[in-house]
């Protein structure tokens, strides 16, 4: 008995905290629904008062709606339709008048052409009378031009004739110069130099010239001149050798070998020169390079 009673209080004791909020959210409800049912009454009403069906406005015969706006509107005046009809003639006395211009103004228009044309037909007649009066100018220039063509031309031949005998005595000169060449030749022998100046100094005497001071080997594109020093050759002109008769190019002609006594030389006829060309020695003619004499390895690099 006792233990049934005990069980009976631990059961109510978990079971009334359980069920309070239970009574709360009743007690909420109930509130709810008596505010609800308080304010139900307005509600409705206006409620309904939506509900009920809006009766139209009450509309007039349509025999007064069309005769009250007419018996509203007011009257045009008389000026403004006048006006309007005045506007229309204006129109109308144009439209006619410009029909009417029409065919004078194309009348206009073609005596204007026939003018145009007249006009380029008399400018046409005055430049043919120009042309006409210009020919025996033009003639006349065109004869005069020939004549000028002939006297250029007579001109040019006697330049010609005077320059072929400027060249004839030219060669009459070389010739002398040649002959003069030859005897050169006839008195200096370049290999018996060559061979009695190596005899006497050996091949390598130049190593103590001072001349040769700035010498440091064979340069490929370049020659040294003995006091001038290392200059560039033209690869046309690397390596090659010119004989007696040819003619030495320009660029070579400044290395001149002033100093030939030292060497023993042959002593150069007037207007020749000796030049340094690699290890080779020519005598050329001053004026055109022509090869009067060559000293072939004149020494051994």
């Amino acid at each position: 008995m006792k233990r049934s009673f005990m069980v009976a209080v631990a059961l109510a004791s978990f079971a009334i905290p359980a069920a309070a909020p239970l009574t709360v959210l009743a007690q909420d409800r109930d509130a709810r629904v008596s505010r609800r049912a308080h304010d139900g009454g307005g509600r409705g009403e206006r409620s309904a008062e939506a509900r009920a069906p809006r009766q139209a406005p009450a509309q007039r015969p349509r025999a007064e709606r069309s005769e009250a706006p007419r018996a509203a509107r007011p009257e045009r005046p008389a000026a403004r339709r006048e006006e309007r009809q005045d506007r229309r003639q204006e129109r109308r006395d144009d439209r006619q008048e410009r029909r009417q211009a029409r065919p004078e103004a194309r009348q206009d228009r073609r005596e204007n052409r026939q003018e145009r044309r007249e006009d380029r037909r008399d400018n046409r007649q005055e430049h043919r009378q120009e042309r006409r009066a210009e020919r025996p100018d033009l003639r006349q220039d065109r004869r005069e031009n020939r004549q000028e063509r002939r006297n250029g031309r007579q001109d040019r031949r006697e330049d010609r004739r005077d320059s072929r005998q400027d060249r004839r005595g030219d060669r009459r000169e070389h010739r002398a110069d040649r002959r003069e060449y030859r005897e050169f030749r006839n008195r200096f022998n370049a290999d018996r130099w060559r061979r009695d100046w190596h005899s006497r100094h050996g091949r390598d005497w130049w190593r103590n010239d001072r001349r040769w001071r700035g010498f440091t080997g064979i340069r490929i594109g370049f020659y040294f001149a003995p006091g001038y020093g290392y200059y560039s050759v033209p690869r046309q002109y690397w390596r090659q050798r010119w004989g007696v008769g040819d003619y030495l190019p320009s660029i070579f002609w400044r290395y001149q070998l002033n100093d030939w006594r030292t060497y023993g030389l042959g002593f150069p006829p007037p207007g020749a020169r000796w030049v340094l060309v690699d290890n080779h020695i020519y005598l050329i003619d001053e004026i055109d390079g022509y090869i009067i004499d060559v000293i072939y390895d004149a020494w051994a690099w």
